[in-house]
């Protein structure tokens, strides 16, 4: 029987604290993945969801290191599920972030809407700490900022996402969260998640997807790092809009992963160049 990890699951959830996770292993009857990892996963054919510790560089991490593990997967869901603080929404709320901020960098992301979004929508902050004061009329959290950043590198960004549910507010701060308090905020927004991961289903299903057996050829070809492999994603697709028809990898001799992808990419440039 196939180990969890051996499945190709098309949603991968990350989150930031185990009590965040608890309801959704529940209603999704996830395992956990017993094979040594570096972050807590559990999964099944429908989601490994993981959680990856608090702050920027832990959910980066827990990224790139998810999606290593599985090559394989075309054009993933990835979304991150957490709480957040606001100004003035009510602790509960649940949103979904339609423009995110690194409070560091300066850095600005903004996700793609294509579809009905099941909840509203705000903006959203990166902090490197717990903001002590409110203000404004965005989201503020510790992870999303660089969930994103890393995500893009591993699936299309419309269907990259990060949904909030509020914990604490100008009237209820942080010190009054608790995990029991986290994990029924997660679990009244279940309904939401739900839908969200439906709408995301249907927009993957609606996108053009490479040639299968190509794809497989090239990984089986050449050694492919997870990031690559999403990129030779991208370069196949653009390849039958470009050229009209699958590309022939036996007329391209390449020394390996990273040369196919260059000879892949000046050959799509040129031929763009003369359309």
């Amino acid at each position: 029987m196939k180990s969890v990890i051996d499945l190709a699951p098309v949603n991968f959830i990350f989150v930031a604290l185990p009590c965040e996770a608890r309801p959704l292993i529940k209603a999704w009857n996830l395992k956990k993945i017993t094979q040594k990892q570096a972050f807590a996963s559990y999964g099944n054919e429908f989601a490994v969801l993981t959680v990856s510790g608090i702050g920027k560089v832990a959910m980066a991490g827990a990224v790139a290191y998810t999606l290593a593990q599985y090559p394989d997967v075309a054009e993933p869901v990835m979304l991150n599920i957490g709480i957040a603080g606001h100004n003035r929404l009510p602790v509960g709320s649940c949103l979904l972030a339609d423009r995110i901020a690194d409070a560091d960098s300066g850095r600005r992301f903004y996700p793609q809407l294509p579809f009905a979004a099941p909840c509203p929508t705000r903006g959203l902050t990166t902090f490197a700490q717990a903001a002590a004061e409110y203000c404004g009329d965005y989201l503020r959290d510790m992870e999303a900022s660089a969930f994103y950043e890393t995500a893009v590198k591993f699936s299309s960004s419309e269907l990259i996402h990060c949904l909030k549910v509020v914990s604490d507010n100008s009237e209820s701060p942080l010190a009054n969260v608790t995990e029991d308090s986290v994990a029924d905020w997660i679990g009244a927004s279940l309904p939401v998640v739900e839908a969200l991961l439906t709408r995301l289903a249907e927009l993957a299903n609606s996108q053009p997807t490479p040639d299968r057996k190509l794809y497989r050829e090239a990984l089986g070809r050449f050694h492919f790092t997870a990031s690559n492999a999403a990129k030779l994603q991208s370069v196949l697709n653009r390849w039958r809009l470009v050229y009209g028809e699958p590309a022939d990898l036996n007329r391209i001799d390449a020394k390996n992963a990273k040369d196919l992808l260059a000879q892949m990419e000046a050959l799509l440039a040129e031929k763009q160049f003369y359309l």
